[in-house]
């Protein structure tokens, strides 16, 4: 006989659901993405009643196998479920009942759809994150491979999208490591969190049967087991914690997609990206556009958003459990699925990527060194504010002359304490080794610096390696 969906829990009821109740309340177009958690979380949970002998060996096995047919059916692409199922955890219960018969009907013993669920969507998180810090890993190698070739490649560096002191794009590329370094922590810290089993905590009060969750924590892979029931089937802090890695991590790639964006833009014209990352224009032959960069920006915002929509769903539901908290599903499965299509983009894009320093060194203008010169003036002995001053007085000239500052006339340059002997000291280069102060621009302050990166790349290599080892 066919489990249906009714038959689940509808014992209570004299009539099925309306219509428009099943319209917001059934969640299976979505949440068949927990499929694979679910079967995990069921089999652990059928070996942990046949240890308390509620199941006997064979239905144990019939159950523990049945799921696996079920998960290598969806693997194959075999259309498993029915207009009736309303989630996906209700379908795997009835295809496996279907299947394997009365022993389908007792695996449900001593669990609630809550912890079920809670326990699912903790390893779907954890996977994602797992995931999402993979996809960082190789962004990470991508830009330090570039900051290394291009340790001595002077730039521009900007403030308030001015030119303000040079830089090397080594330097800049490394900013992007290290900034990608905090959000690759930030996942592992995320999925930390979710790292603790619910299943045992039934709808609110705690399993009558008392199963062994750590045994169940130890096979799925989670390092403890929640400290309270009430908590364990209540909250999705662990959820938020982990959309707003994602968040975060789609803030910071916005901000450097808007730079390469820019950079990829005629006027500057110091990077090239390649067509299988750009697309054309409809209507004019000539136009090669960053569109993957441009969409990391847009996206971005999505990432927020999906973060600030479970922010609010979950913070006026009571506890125990209520129906709002279905809604922490789809902003995971999207956020999910946006940072790692973001990655990918920024990580091939960046790979594909021909660089010009012969552009960024043609764009240079020698007011850059303006800062350099104030601070040879007060090695000299003259006060901070005063240097400034003259210095902008210079600058002030330069600009009106429409030239450089080192293209002033010898005269203007004698209204600077020592000047003559100053200009002859100021060049870009001079201006980075100046500049190798711990975390600065300077050349041997990037070479500590790739040093460190090496390290922490290194050190996220093992990291994935653990836990692409002890996936579930």
């Amino acid at each position: 006989m066919t489990t249906t969906q009714s038959a689940l829990w509808a014992g209570r009821f004299d009539s099925g659901m309306s219509e428009a109740l099943r319209a917001i309340s059934f969640s299976l177009h979505f949440d068949r993405k927990l499929l694979p958690y679910d079967v995990r979380g069921s089999q652990a949970h059928a070996r942990s009643l046949g240890r308390l002998g509620v199941l006997s060996e064979s239905e144990v096995l019939a159950i523990v196998e049945g799921l696996e047919g079920i998960l290598s059916d969806l693997e194959a692409g075999t259309d498993l479920y029915l207009p009736s199922d309303e989630d996906v955890h209700m379908a795997v219960e009835r295809i496996l009942t279907d299947r394997i018969g009365a022993a389908g009907r007792k695996l449900h013993t001593g669990r609630s759809r809550n912890d079920q669920v809670a326990t699912a969507f903790r390893l779907y998180v954890r996977d994602q994150a797992r995931r999402a810090h993979a996809g960082i890993l190789a962004l990470q190698e991508t830009a330090l491979s570039i900051a290394r070739e291009h340790r001595g490649t002077i730039m521009a560096g900007y403030t308030h999208m001015q030119q303000a002191q040079p830089v090397t794009l080594g330097h800049y590329l490394l900013s992007l490591f290290f900034a990608l370094e905090r959000d690759r922590c930030r996942f592992l810290e995320a999925r930390e969190r979710a790292g603790r089993n619910p299943l045992g905590s039934g709808a609110l009060a705690g399993s009558a049967f008392p199963v062994d969750r750590h045994k169940v924590a130890l096979e799925l892979g989670f390092s403890g087991v929640t400290e309270n029931s009430i908590d364990a089937v209540s909250h999705r802090d662990w959820v938020l914690e982990y959309l707003s890695a994602c968040a975060i991590l789609g803030t910071t790639l916005s901000r450097y997609a808007e730079d390469f964006v820019t950079w990829s833009a005629s006027e500057f014209g110091y990077v090239t990206f390649s067509d299988q990352f750009t697309t054309g224009s409809s209507m004019m032959p000539n136009k090669k556009n960053p569109d993957g960069f441009e969409l990391a920006r847009g996206k971005s915002g999505r990432l927020v958003g999906n973060l600030t929509s479970l922010m609010v769903a979950t913070k006026g539901a009571p506890l125990t459990y209520s129906r709002d908290l279905q809604e922490d599903k789809e902003p995971v499965f999207d956020s999910a699925q946006t940072v790692e299509v973001l990655l990918g983009i920024f990580q091939g894009a960046l790979a594909d990527a021909r660089w010009h320093p012969d552009r960024m060194l043609a764009r240079l203008t020698d007011l850059l060194l303006a800062t350099d010169l104030a601070d040879l003036l007060v090695e000299a002995g003259v006060p901070f504010r005063d240097a400034h001053h003259i210095v902008g007085t210079l600058v002030g000239e330069a600009s009106r002359s429409g030239g450089g500052m080192l293209d002033l006339p010898d005269s203007a340059w004698q209204a600077v304490p020592d000047g003559l002997a100053l200009r002859s000291r100021l060049s870009f280069q001079a201006s980075l080794e100046r500049r190798n102060i711990e975390g600065g621009t300077g050349p041997a302050s990037l070479e500590r610096q790739l040093a460190q990166a090496d390290e922490y790349l290194a050190q996220g290599g093992r990291r994935q390696m653990e836990l692409d080892k002890g996936r579930f």
